[in-house]
């Protein structure tokens, strides 16, 4: 059962830093808004307080942009790490997850050999598998919590 956990991580891993991504991207693109409000905008002739996050907003989005890299840099390197896995289960998860690419996309790609509905099966089959795992490994994060 650990063999299958650690099997499919990377794309848990990959799902998660795409995550992350996304709401660093959500959160510089709103506190750019907000700054350009207090330098140029209507609020601009309003008096910040010391301390305030209007007054630190120049911090936040560096430090903001900082992670981006950081998480931009890491989904490089779990592409890279991604690109080494092999196995008809990891090319379609590989396809699906990573590439945004259809099952039946998927099928229609020489180098799979297996029909629609096979890959439609094995998607499923991956599917139940993970939220199997997911369900089993929630007691064992619970448990490092206490």
């Amino acid at each position: 059962m650990k063999y299958s956990v650690k099997r499919f991580s990377w794309l848990e891993s990959y799902l998660e830093n795409e995550e992350e991504i996304a709401s660093l991207q959500i959160s510089l693109n709103r506190s750019r808004i907000e700054l350009t409000r207090w330098v140029e905008g209507d609020l601009a002739k309003v008096r910040l307080e010391k301390g305030s996050r209007a007054s630190r907003l120049e911090e936040i989005i560096s430090e903001n942009e900082r992670l981006l890299r950081e998480d931009i840099s890491l989904r490089e390197q779990t592409l890279d790490l991604i690109n080494h896995f092999d196995g008809i289960e990891n090319e379609i998860l590989k396809r699906k997850y990573v590439k945004g690419m259809s099952l039946i996309e998927i099928a229609d790609c020489d180098d799979i050999g297996y029909s629609y509905s096979t890959v439609k099966k094995i998607h499923a089959e991956l599917k139940r598998t993970l939220r199997f795992l997911d369900k089993w490994d929630l007691p064992e994060k619970s448990s490092k919590k206490e």
